[in-house]
């Protein structure tokens, strides 16, 4: 007895609802409800109307130029509703926009559909492309990492979190779960016969997939214009700790800061790197500075990275690949502490950064490769006292030759510095007039009192930048009120030098160890140095600010990127690291074995599928599929049609061998023709079963072993 199948029109109904319902979720946070709705109803309707008019004589050709013609009109027509000021004035600005937000989504994806859906059912193998198209809308509505959010939708990521697991996996799982019941739906009845094309398409598809995140990991969030923090770290020669030496060091010359009239990473939540103390720490400013780079030698314009070799010491210069004990870091004494952090990069660095004034770093192994693109610990020597119990230090190191005072305290000759420096000391009290903290302060509050800050400045095309924005408007981002800072310190004859990094507000934090360190937390601050102590920072912070401010991390993302860091705590030995940084053909060989084997299950798959289909198939499909599981069968034991050679030729050839076969192939000829005069299903599996005895008794045991265990005999078969 035949099963019912369902209704043509039933099936089309179903499809064009798997299409609408794949729009939604593709659109949903991309545009307004009017879009959302005009999408659905576009990809509805052009579903419907694909089906109906793959029947007609319209070619697929001229439906593909109609389709682009379709979405650039609705285009332009999206554009014309916004920009025209009559649409404006007859509908309103809010109502303009619904109509344009509408129109384009209708005109964008009803003719994609349209073409979409007439091409699969004009040409079976684009049900493949159809397939994939609705389960990238399904995984880009699950997926809502963009902009590094990795733990969203909270319903799975919580979930995920709470059990060790990647969020990533459980909804790449989803993904290809909703990717292959899509299939089923989407593939029609009659077409049986290309499941396993599609599905071996998919599968081939989704080992591309795997196979690029397991190398390349998943997509980075964006940098912005971060003072030139982020990018490609440099290589050079890591022995020794990977620390290079001499002028002309590459790695030196790395992210100068520049003036910019249009700073651009204001608004850049992305996540970049994730920190975590190890100790209960609360700095003293209220912020976690890690320096990443330091500018202190001053080229006549600005102040750029020393060539020195005996300065700025303290700047880890690249990523080591073993212990790299930090020369010039300050003893722990009273004023400092001994604090751990470990650091997870979410996207590339220039250079290793490390919170206050680092005395080690070291690399550890990576918690989640995917996710992260390398991970270190560092020790850091962290400043305690409060300003004001170190009012009465000295400027600078007693062992400091000549040539490292004159670069520390180096300055522009416009005697506007000096003046305006001595001006502001006749704020302090005589007795703090002489004390290098006392006066740093008092720049500090000048600068907070007058300056204005804004990321939008008109600096940068002048011979002194710092000269525009100082005796000017005062009106700057943190670069120039950094330089501002450090020159008029070093008028008063105090080393002082400009460092750039991170700076995140203890407020962030939220009282858990993990710190999510964004882009927008880029920052250039102010340092003077302190005997005994080291370098200080002294960051102005503008009472006034044109731009407006940053939004708050999102705690529910720093606590589970905190959770990953914490899974390694450990140290990597150096041999094995160093091996790491090398060509890992222990996981090359992994992934090989990975893809032969996902190969191998996937043929397997479609030969047994082939097998077994005849038994599951409709009697109007029998003949067909009987004949081909036959042809399966004697494949496998090297009994193969002839290129040329007709169905009739070969079943006369392989009679001796399987007489059964015979009278299959001439049951399989008359239903190819359309003859009515066919076997019922039990003669047909009668046949098919008569061909499986013959060959047992006909071929020794071992060749139809080698046969069974080839998983590509279906192929050799036509």
């Amino acid at each position: 007895m035949s099963r019912p199948a369902l209704a043509p029109g039933l099936v089309s109904l179903l499809r064009a609802a798997v299409l609408a319902i794949a729009a939604v979720l593709l659109c949903w946070p991309l545009t307004v409800a009017a879009g959302v709705a005009t999408a659905a109803l576009g990809a509805l309707a052009g579903a419907v109307a694909a089906d109906r008019a793959s029947g007609t004589r319209l070619r697929l050709g001229s439906v593909v130029v109609l389709a682009v013609a379709a979405v650039g009109i609705g285009s332009w027509l999206a554009r014309i509703a916004v920009q025209s000021s009559l649409v404006a004035g007859i509908l309103g600005p809010v109502t303009a926009i619904w109509v344009s937000e509408a129109l384009l989504w209708l005109l964008l994806i009803a003719p994609s559909v349209f073409a979409l859906r007439f091409a699969s059912a004009r040409r079976p193998v684009m049900a493949v492309a159809e397939v994939l198209a609705v389960g990238l809308a399904v995984v880009l509505s699950l997926a809502a990492h963009r902009q590094g959010m990795v733990h969203r939708p909270h319903e799975i990521g919580d979930w995920a979190w709470s059990r060790g697991i990647d969020p990533v996996i459980v909804l790449l799982v989803l993904g290809g779960v909703g990717t292959l019941l899509l299939a089923a739906l989407l593939v029609r009845d009659e077409r049986r016969r290309r499941l396993p094309l599609h599905f071996s398409v998919l599968a081939v598809v989704a080992l591309v997939l795997v196979l690029i995140i397991r190398f390349g990991g998943l997509p980075k969030p964006e940098p912005a214009a971060e003072l030139g923090l982020t990018g490609d770290p440099q290589t050079g020669d890591e022995s020794a700790g990977g620390q290079g030496s001499g002028e002309g060091d590459p790695a030196d010359q790395l992210g100068d800061l520049e003036f910019r009239d249009e700073y651009g990473s204001a608004g850049n939540q992305a996540p970049v790197a994730v920190v975590v103390l190890h100790d209960d720490y609360s700095p003293p400013s209220g912020v976690f500075y890690f320096r990443q780079s330091a500018f202190s030698q001053f080229n006549g314009r600005r102040l750029v990275q020393a060539t020195r070799d005996d300065v700025d010491r303290d700047v880890v210069k690249r990523f080591p690949s073993a212990i790299y004990e930090v020369p010039g870091a300050p003893p722990l004494s009273a004023q400092r502490m001994a604090l751990r952090t470990t650091m997870g990069l979410l996207i590339d660095h220039v250079r290793p950064f490390a919170l206050d004034s680092p005395a080690a770093i070291r690399p550890i192994r990576n918690p989640s490769p995917m996710r992260f693109q390398r991970a270190f610990e560092a020790l850091s020597h962290v400043r305690t006292l409060p300003y004001h119990d170190m009012i009465g230090q000295r400027p600078g190191e007693s062992r400091w030759s000549e040539e490292q005072w004159k670069h520390y305290t180096e300055a522009p000759r416009d005697p506007r510095y000096a003046a305006l420096a001595a001006e502001v000391m006749t704020l302090l009290r005589d007795t703090y007039r002489t004390d290098p903290l006392a006066q740093a302060l008092a720049i500090k509050t000048y600068l907070d009192e007058n300056g204005i800050y804004s990321r939008k400045s008109r600096h940068a095309g002048v011979a002194d930048p710092t000269a525009s924005f100082l005796f000017g408007d005062l009106t700057g981002y943190c670069v120039h009120f950094a330089h501002a800072a450090v020159y008029l310190l070093r008028t008063r004859g105090i080393p002082a030098r400009v460092a750039a990094g991170y700076g995140v507000a203890e407020s962030s934090r939220a009282g858990g160890s993990a710190i999510m360190i964004r882009g927008a937390d880029a920052h250039a601050w102010p340092e003077i140095y302190l005997e005994t102590i080291g370098w200080v920072v002294v960051d102005p912070a503008p009472q006034r600010s044109l731009d407006e401010p940053a939004a708050p991390p999102d705690q529910a993302l720093q606590r589970m990127l905190g959770e990953m860091m914490r899974q390694q705590f450990g140290e990597v030995p150096p041999f094995e690291d160093r091996l790491r940084r090398q060509v890992n053909w222990g996981r090359l060989g992994r992934l090989l074995l990975e893809v032969v084997l996902t190969l191998l299950a996937v043929a397997y798959a479609v030969k047994l599928y082939r097998s077994v289909v005849p038994r599951l198939a409709r009697p109007q499909q029998l003949y067909r599929l009987s004949y081909r599981a036959a042809l399966d069968h004697l494949a496998g034991v090297g009994l193969r049609r002839r290129f040329g050679e007709s169905r009739e030729d070969f079943a006369s050839r392989a009679e001796s061998l399987s007489p059964s076969f015979a009278e299959l192939t001439e049951h399989h000829l008359r239903g190819a023709l359309g003859s009515r005069r066919l076997a019922d299903s039990g003669g047909l599996y009668r046949l098919m079963a008569g061909v499986g005895r013959e060959i047992r008794r006909s071929v020794p045991i071992a060749r139809r072993l080698l046969g069974a265990l080839n998983p590509l005999t279906w192929m050799m078969a036509r």
